[in-house]
């Protein structure tokens, strides 16, 4: 009879267990998407910046607005990547790369292709959860040709 009242215990103690599980599942599959969810905020900041500097850059066709642009260039540099190091920590994968490059192509001859505009653009992409899943099924998918 005692072995069977224990039983019964350990039995409801599981279940509750179970239900308790389920409920932190439930929990923590609800956080996911807040999570990795894109800034929008800094979409609404960024992008009007890196628009302006990209309108700015048709003035290099001038002698003036040459230098004048390369003028803004530098804090604008500053100010993208101060923003993805904010974003992601030292510690994690860096847009440096690709920042740079988008600053050299503003400085070369060819400055008045939008490269900040794409630059940002790139980063929220990257952020979503849709970049997430595309840029992944690439990886793999160079994994799988080597």
């Amino acid at each position: 009879m005692e072995a069977t009242i224990e039983q019964q215990n350990i039995a409801e103690l599981n279940q509750e267990r179970a239900r308790a599980n389920e409920k932190n599942d439930h929990l923590a599959s609800q956080k996911e998407p807040t999570e990795s969810s894109p800034d929008i905020l800094a979409l609404i900041v960024f992008l009007p910046l890196a628009i302006t500097a990209d309108l700015l850059g048709a003035l290099d066709i001038t002698g003036v607005g040459a230098i004048f642009v390369r003028i803004i260039d530098l804090p604008i540099l500053g100010i993208l990547w101060l923003w993805r190091i904010l974003k992601q920590g030292p510690g994690k994968q860096s847009y440096s790369y690709q920042l740079m490059l988008a600053f050299l192509i503003e400085m070369s001859p060819f400055g008045i292709v939008p490269t900040w505009t794409t630059f940002v653009l790139y980063c929220y992409f990257k952020d979503t959860k849709l970049g997430k899943q595309t840029i992944g099924k690439i990886e793999k998918l160079n994994k799988a040709k080597k």
